[in-house]
């Protein structure tokens, strides 16, 4: 497991023997969760209300696109 360092009241975590498509876990301080497609960024699991607050976690993983698939695929082979 990869966590990243805290963004505002974010945090990224890449998980080891995941399935599926490469994706992310997005964790709030409040305790919301969401799980988003590397590639794609489609929530795939969970919400955040109101949903503007996945406006900075979107543009992150499009920053770091390859950084986060480059170390999923290192996490699950």
């Amino acid at each position: 497991m990869t966590n990243y360092d805290a963004i505002g009241d974010w945090r990224i975590r890449i998980n080891g023997n995941e399935h599926g498509m490469p994706h992310v876990h997005v964790s709030f301080k409040d305790g919301s969760r969401v799980s988003i497609a590397i590639d794609t960024r489609e929530i795939l699991a969970g919400s955040v209300s109101p949903a503007k607050r996945l406006a900075d976690v979107f543009t992150d993983i499009a920053a770091n696109k390859a950084k986060y698939l480059a170390e999923y695929r290192r996490l699950n082979p």
